[in-house]
Formats: C-alpha cells, sequence, structure tokens
C-alpha cells in the first residue's frame, strides 16, 4: 500500500479515469501524449490491463500513443516495471525522445533520476541540449513543449518539485526561444506557474488520489489558475496548433461527474514575418 493510498482519500477515482479515457477517444486526436504513471504498481501484470485496453482502442483509431515513465510505473520492482513499459512501447526510449505534430515540437524527458545511471543521466542531459538547439534552428518547428513526470515546481503538500529538473534542464528551457511550455505530472493537481516569462502546467489530475496544494500565503509558488482552491478536480490537456497559433486548453471533470469544463488556459502566437512571438 503506497502512501497515497494510506493519507488521501478516494474520489470516484476509477469513474474519473473511465471518462476522462471516453472523452479523450471521442475527441479524435491526433495523438495523446502521457507524462508518467501509468500504472499504480508498475511491476504488477494485472495494473496494465486498463492500460492495454485504453491504447488498444487508440491505435483501433489510428491515434498514436507516446507516454514517459513515472515512479509508479517503476513500483514496486523497477526492472521489472520498466520491463512491462519497454515492452508495450518500443518507441519510448527510457533516455528521453521526441515527436512532431505540424509546426510543434515535443521533447519528453525521463525525470526518474534514481532509476537512471550517471552515464544515462548526463547521456539525457547532452541530448536534450543538442535536441532544443536543434528545434531552434528548424525553420518547421514554431513552437516547442518540453515534458517530464515530475514537476520543477508545485504547491503540492504531498510531494516536491524537482530540484534536479530546476537546476540541470529549465536553464536550456529559459534560453530557447521556441520553448513556450513545460508540461509535468506527479502532483495529482492542476497547476499553472509563470516563472522567467515562461510556463509551466501541472496536469497530474487524470484519475490518481487528489493531491491537497498549499494556497494562500502557504503557498510557495503563485498559481495563476488559483490561490484559494486546494484540491483540483479531475482534468487533461488538449493542443491544437492552426498555422502561427498554438492553443492550448484545459478540459475539467465537473465536481459532479456530469461533463468537462472547456478552460481556456493558453494561446501562443508566432509572427512569422517578423520572428516575433507572443502569448495572449
Amino acid at each position: 500500500m503506497t502512501f497515497e493510498r494510506v493519507f488521501l482519500s478516494y474520489n470516484n477515482n476509477a469513474r474519473a479515469r473511465s471518462l476522462i479515457f471516453a472523452e479523450i477517444v471521442e475527441g479524435r486526436p491526433k495523438s495523446v501524449v502521457h507524462l508518467g504513471d501509468l500504472v499504480a504498481i508498475g511491476s504488477s501484470g494485472d495494473s496494465w490491463k486498463d492500460v492495454d485496453r485504453f491504447v488498444k482502442t487508440l491505435h483501433e483509431r489510428q491515434i498514436e500513443f507516446s507516454p514517459i515513465p513515472g515512479n509508479h510505473d517503476y513500483l514496486m520492482f523497477s526492472k521489472k516495471g520498466v520491463s512491462h513499459f519497454s515492452s508495450r512501447f518500443l518507441h519510448a526510449r527510457l533516455s528521453g525522445y521526441t515527436r512532431q505534430y505540424a509546426n510543434v515540437g515535443i521533447v519528453l524527458i525521463n525525470s526518474n533520476f534514481d532509476e537512471l545511471s550517471n552515464d544515462e543521466s548526463d547521456g539525457q542531459l547532452r541530448w536534450y541540449r543538442k535536441t532544443l538547439a536543434d528545434y531552434e534552428n528548424n525553420p518547421s518547428i514554431d513552437f516547442v513543449i518540453v515534458g517530464s513526470h515530475h514537476p520543477p515546481f508545485t504547491n503540492s503538500k504531498i510531494v516536491a518539485g524537482s530540484e534536479e529538473i530546476r537546476d540541470r534542464y529549465l536553464p536550456e528551457y529559459y534560453q530557447s526561444g521556441k520553448c513556450r511550455l513545460f508540461l509535468s505530472g506527479h502532483a495529482h493537481a492542476f497547476e499553472h506557474f509563470r516563472v522567467n516569462g515562461k510556463d509551466f502546467l501541472v496536469i497530474g489530475g487524470s484519475g490518481g488520489l487528489q493531491h491537497p496544494l498549499r494556497t494562500g500565503t502557504e503557498a510557495e509558488y503563485h498559481d495563476l489558475f488559483s490561490n484559494s482552491l486546494e484540491k483540483r478536480m479531475f482534468h487533461f490537456l488538449t493542443v491544437e496548433s492552426h498555422d502561427s497559433t498554438l492553443t492550448v486548453e484545459v478540459r475539467m471533470l465537473r465536481s459532479d461527474f456530469g461533463g468537462f469544463d472547456r478552460l481556456p488556459q493558453l494561446k501562443f502566437v508566432r509572427e512569422k514575418q517578423n520572428g516575433e512571438e507572443s502569448r495572449e
């Protein structure tokens, strides 16, 4: 039994997960990106049955699925957990990989640094830096989104932000003109931070036990979504690119589980004629 199950309360979590899966499938996206914790206990084969059914449904509709591992995907026996993950998702390199959709480049990194050797961790960092530099010089890419399981910033009372992400990965993110959004999970909540003019979303709300957040004067970081709401409802994110515009929208499950609210969050505009970029 995990720490979360001992101290956090259930809120129809399985139902929320099923509703989110159904809503995603109905939306017929080109791709689904998952930021980790696909299962509660990665080493348990039975834990993967729901994921297998979901991914099978996606593939039947020609929808790509691109995950990265979370810490739960390594539990309880990390070698067995990562074997379950890697055998299912051959394209999902454990040392990071990319996806490109139209003019959007997505860089996915493995933030389970305790599960990586020093060589693997250093190799991923070199690859990450080179990838951002290559995207910066690639005229077919207007926007770059970075994704990791562990967030650099969070007000969660259960988990902390990743110091290694902040120290090793954010300098290049801040410096890149095309990097506009950093997505992460781990904290089971929705949070929106803006640091050094860059946007960070924590979107760990696809069905796990909801984390209480520090709010008001207790909050370590200013949350642009809410400074008073301690727990956030289950949710997922949609990202759409239309020529020079990138729109990011939150789909949040209503508290009565009667449907999803569409919460516009961010819109990025790339002015190609003069090379300038703006956010609305």
